[in-house]
């Protein structure tokens, strides 16, 4: 349990644009913790612009998926632009899967932010 890395999310909002900074393992344990950040993030009616950015997250627990898809799937409807950072092993098989779109993952925060 001590080498798991602990999970955190963040809220950065300029104007009408939102970076949601997940950080950690996204595993099974961490679901509450991923279901508060969706709640919260749907509170947020004033964003049009929305970048999912997956820190430092390595690995998303294939029980954590569906909530992921939720949450996507929310922001669209807003409905807002979405962008989502990931690192290119995580990317690939979450293409791969249709779990997101290749036109909305970006290789980092700055062409996130560049893109819309």
């Amino acid at each position: 349990m001590e080498d798991q890395k602990s999970f955190s999310y963040s809220f950065n909002q300029k104007n009408n644009m939102l970076v949601v900074s997940l950080t950690g393992e996204i595993t099974s344990h961490v679901l509450p913790s991923l279901e508060a950040c969706r709640q919260e993030l749907q509170g947020k009616h004033e964003v049009s612009r929305v970048v999912l950015y997956f820190q430092d997250v390595e690995s998303i627990s294939m029980d954590a998926i569906p909530l992921i898809a939720q949450i996507q799937r929310e922001i669209r409807s807003k409905p807002a632009d979405l962008r989502l950072c990931l690192k290119e092993n995580l990317r690939e098989k979450l293409v791969r899967m249709g779990v997101v779109r290749g036109l909305e993952v970006a290789d980092d925060l700055k062409t996130a932010l560049l893109s819309f």
